[in-house]
């Protein structure tokens, strides 16, 4: 079986609102998918289909080709599940905590002081496994809850936000756990607000609207399809009047904006003129010290595309 997750048409009522309306989309095995969309989207509903704590309106939502919602049991064994803002038992350690959860996974005992160790190393809370959860700050938390998502050593991870509220210290924690798994081959879905974090750890990303599937692909395609727009350019030295007037008038710069030595150029994000602005400035006498398109960023394409999506100008 290629797919690890495949949801199938499926559509999510609720009364006279559509949540989710006709989703589909597939994971291949050991891919790490971005699932990305601005609030109440249908992210969270989505993965609430996914792991049978709702029963869609009409379509099918599977794992490793088990139908979810005919046979969870069988279809969420090799899942773990971070879903919204988890509960935080903070009168427990975290060896506690780890311990209630292990046997509700029907772990043995042995399976869960191993597995403890494993995964308190992997989120960097061992030197904290029998502290109060209590004491422990927002980051220790959330990689304490990723810790319980991990602990049955599941192949497939299904995370509704795991960085929200971080610190970027936390966030960064997160992102090189996500980088990890991804080393090791496990399977993710990643819904997420933080769109630099999911540029940089992601194979493919989706995008969703208003319970729509607006557009997908690889993370390369997605940054291809960006045309750069805006060139930086720092000059030797400061720019006088005339300076300006001779580089406004070069042909394919559509306007620029100064500040002391550097300028940033608006012109038609072709690599073609961007060359010919170039040669422009180092015939006419200019001395550049530096020269660097802007590339945008996955937070520009996310926002344009809602943007053609709602018909907003």
């Amino acid at each position: 079986m290629e797919n690890a997750i495949e949801v199938e048409k499926i559509v999510k009522r609720f009364g006279d609102f559509t949540a989710i309306n006709g989703v589909s989309f597939k994971i291949k095995k050991g891919e790490i998918v971005g699932y990305l969309g601005p609030n109440g989207a249908g992210k969270t509903t989505t993965i609430k289909l996914l792991t049978n704590l709702l029963t869609p309106t009409s379509g099918h939502a599977y794992i490793n080709g088990t139908d979810v919602n005919k046979n969870p049991t069988e279809a969420l064994v090799p899942v773990g599940a971070l879903i919204e803002v988890p509960g935080i038992y903070d009168y427990l350690t975290p060896h506690e905590m780890l311990t209630y959860f292990g046997k509700i996974y029907k772990m043995d005992k042995r399976e869960i002081n191993q597995r403890i160790k494993e995964v308190l190393g992997v989120v960097k809370l061992s030197d904290w496994e029998n502290k109060k959860i209590v004491s422990f700050s927002t980051g220790m938390q959330r990689r304490l809850t990723i810790a319980n998502t991990i602990l049955h050593d599941p192949e497939i991870l299904i995370l509704d936000e795991p960085a929200i509220g971080l610190d970027p210290k936390g966030i960064k924690d997160v992102r090189d756990l996500l980088k990890q798994f991804k080393s090791e081959g496990m399977t993710v879905l990643l819904s997420s607000h933080l769109l630099h974090e999911v540029s940089d750890t992601c194979d493919r990303v989706i995008f969703l609207d208003r319970g729509n599937v607006i557009t997908h692909g690889p993370i390369d395609e997605i940054m291809g399809r960006m045309v750069v727009e805006t060139i930086e350019v720092k000059f030797l030295n400061s720019l006088s009047k005339e300076d300006v007037k001779k580089i406004k008038d070069i042909e394919g710069i559509h306007n620029l904006e100064m500040d002391g030595n550097i300028i940033k150029i608006n012109f038609d994000g072709t690599s073609e003129t961007s060359s010919k602005i170039l040669i422009e400035l180092i015939g006419r006498g200019f001395k550049v010290i530096s020269y660097a398109p802007q590339k945008r960023e996955l937070e520009d394409f996310y926002v344009s595309i809602m943007n053609d999506e709602r018909g907003v100008i």
